[in-house]
């Protein structure tokens, strides 16, 4: 009777130890995916963003670049010119926010009402006044700013740290520009 005591205490023993070993194992292996789990997610980001950042960094033209969307880690060109339009005599704001979206960040964009327009660039390129204003959505050339068209009455003028130009549309911008546009009535 003693000896079936023992096989008994033996058999539970062994099934007590196979169940810790499973157990073991089980853990091991559970620690072993969530590790694999995260260097493959962690791959899979950094291949993302290069990847991402490869197709994005040069476009076949600025326009092209100017909508595209980018990140700050991508940024190699950064510059700041200001805008002013006086429609009339009147300044017109320049809204915040503009090529800025919860989903993407043009490399051309604004943050406040300032007329500060942030140049943010993958890769250093000429921007226009017209790269600017197509992001935005808005007409600019010698003949019309934004709604406003220059006829035999009223003028379209521009100038740039002070000296008049006539780059309109084609202006580069450079930092630290002060651009001003103004329309209103053509001067006798």
């Amino acid at each position: 009777m003693e000896q079936i005591k023992d096989n008994q205490h033996e058999s539970k023993r062994e099934q007590k130890s196979a169940e810790r070993q499973r157990s073991a194992r089980k853990r091991s292996f559970n620690r072993s995916a969530k590790r694999a789990l995260i260097i493959l997610f962690v791959a899979v980001g950094i291949w993302g963003l290069w990847y991402w950042g490869s197709s994005n960094s040069s476009p076949q033209t600025t326009r092209a670049l100017a909508f595209s969307c980018t990140t700050d880690t991508l940024t190699t060109f950064h510059i700041h010119p200001h805008l002013v339009i006086t429609i009339n005599g009147q300044d017109q704001q320049i809204p915040a926010g503009i090529g800025n979206s919860i989903t993407c960040l043009h490399p051309i964009h604004t943050h406040d009402t300032s007329g500060m327009i942030h140049v943010e660039s993958p890769s250093p390129r000429d921007f226009t006044l017209a790269d600017f204003f197509a992001v935005w959505g808005k007409t600019f050339n010698h003949n019309q700013i934004l709604n406003s068209v220059a006829d035999a009455s009223h003028t379209i003028t521009m100038t740039v740290n002070g000296v008049p130009s006539q780059d309109f549309e084609d202006l580069v911008l450079r930092d630290k520009d002060q651009i001003v546009i103004a329309y209103g009535p053509t001067k006798p």
